[in-house]
């Protein structure tokens, strides 16, 4: 639940350039998990009313990756933005549909489940857009981390939807590290319910070894008719359940080894994500060679595979990861000038000749996120000079065709790292065309580049 507060929610949102009328919607984007006070509008702006009866304004811009999209919250109620204790969040998305929670309480309270307020927005063109409340769970103390949580729209039933959060209470000495409380949210009754879940592989393997599972790094959405969802250990595994199901259970699918033999720890989001994607569930991870003989290599990274029908089918182990794409920081040239001087990369010695060229092996990378629209893409952090925490470029490998595709600016005053990186989200497909970003980072006719937000791609 660490998060903005003061200084940060006075940063003014950016200002985007306009896509040429007409312009599809992205296929996916990365969104600035917090959202900024604001109050314009837009074709995707709704309108909702808070628990207190206050009115809140939620409006998204969106802009092609490796372009960061945002969202405003505003109240005309409380133009002062006195009664927020942070700055809103987007915690999760499915489809049309994404999960705000918005903190309206005294500063620092905003860790009690019952200061926090959460609505479903609903994406649609036409005026169809709207902002659902969703009740706190009767009971719970501390709010949920945003990583626990994950939203399943209902597949028949277009505004229908469901939030799981599978929940280990810290405070709680009668729960092992196998139990776990889940906590389901139905739209259709809206209520909450909660079952004490136990890891199947916990409880059925004799080898305790097997299951290892600190906390989860994020969520995803496997879909299918029995509405599986997992819960991402980045280090370890992933727990995964059929909601759907009237007696749901968890099982545990381990993770790839890692590339290089080494102690897990620290934040895996800096190394590793995982998304669902045309079929498969897709594991990223990469490593910097630093030290000894490989030191040469620089950044190396990996994706590995998984069928969802294995999910599906009871088989999954960790033998069921595919080798995917495999790549070298030190392969991938930066042949354009416009991003070599974004990216303030020192030149490397090309070995045998002499002479130098410009690759990507010196990046100061981390905080990757495969795309959802582009199997063979990942968006990668770089900060130029790391003791400037408020400026980053996000940057799009091919990794494929070993390519880099586009260089874009990341942060616009806000620090960037731990927490504020980005949500990828498909919800850009269902958004009514509106002020955002050109299409690629290339700018229309007739359109301006605004100072300080530069983007730059591939031709």
């Amino acid at each position: 639940m660490d998060g903005p507060s003061g200084w940060f929610m006075k940063v003014p949102p950016p200002l985007h350039t306009v896509d040429p009328p007409g312009s599809p919607p992205p296929a996916s984007i990365l969104l600035e998990p917090y959202g900024y006070f604001s109050d314009r509008t837009n074709h995707t702006t709704a309108r909702g009313l808070t628990r207190d009866g206050k009115n809140i304004v939620v409006t998204f811009c969106t802009a092609t990756p490796p372009r960061a999209s945002f969202f405003t919250l505003h109240s005309p109620d409380d133009t002062k933005c006195s009664a927020f204790a942070d700055a809103p969040d987007a915690v999760c998305s499915d489809h049309h549909l994404l999960l705000l929670r918005i903190p309206i309480c005294l500063e620092a309270t905003q860790i009690y489940a019952i200061n926090n307020h959460y609505f479903v927005y609903h994406a649609g063109g036409d005026g169809e857009q709207r902002l659902t409340p969703v009740p706190t769970p009767p009971g719970l103390t501390f709010a949920f981390p945003n990583s626990e949580v994950v939203l399943l729209r209902r597949r028949r039933r277009r505004d229908a939807f469901f939030l799981a959060a599978l929940h280990r209470p810290t405070l709680c000495r009668q729960y092992t590290h196998e139990q776990f409380d889940l906590h389901l949210y139905s739209s259709e009754t809206g209520e909450w319910s909660t079952k004490l879940m136990v890891s199947v592989d916990a409880d059925d393997d004799d080898d305790s070894t097997s299951f290892r599972f600190s906390y989860a790094s994020k969520a995803i959405v496997v879909g299918g008719e029995l509405g599986t969802v997992g819960w991402v250990d980045l280090w370890h595994g992933i727990l995964v359940c059929d909601i759907l199901l009237d007696n749901p259970r968890l099982r545990f699918i381990p993770l790839p080894p890692p590339l290089v033999p080494r102690q897990l720890k620290g934040d895996p989001m800096f190394l590793r994500n995982i998304v669902v994607l045309e079929g498969y569930i897709k594991f990223f991870e990469m490593y910097n060679h630093t030290t000894g003989s490989a030191s040469a290599q620089g950044w190396v990274a990996a994706t590995k595979k998984m069928k969802i029908s294995s999910i599906a089918s009871g088989n999954s182990s960790s033998s069921s990861w595919e080798d995917d794409c495999a790549i070298k920081f030190s392969e991938i040239p930066v042949e354009s000038l416009t991003f070599a001087q974004m990216l303030r990369l020192q030149p490397n010695l090309k070995q045998g000749t002499g002479t130098t060229r410009l690759t990507l092996k010196r990046l100061h990378a981390g905080y990757p996120a495969l795309s959802l629209h582009d199997s063979d893409v990942v968006y990668i952090m770089h900060t130029p000079d790391p003791d400037e925490e408020d400026k980053a470029l996000v940057i799009a490998v091919d990794m494929r065709n070993k390519a880099l595709k586009g260089v874009a600016d990341f942060g616009f005053g806000r620090p960037v790292g731990y927490g504020f990186t980005y949500l990828q989200t498909g919800i850009s497909k269902h958004l009514s065309n509106c002020s955002s970003s050109s299409r690629d980072g290339i700018l229309g006719a007739g359109e301006k580049e605004v100072p300080g937000e530069g983007v730059a791609t591939a031709a």
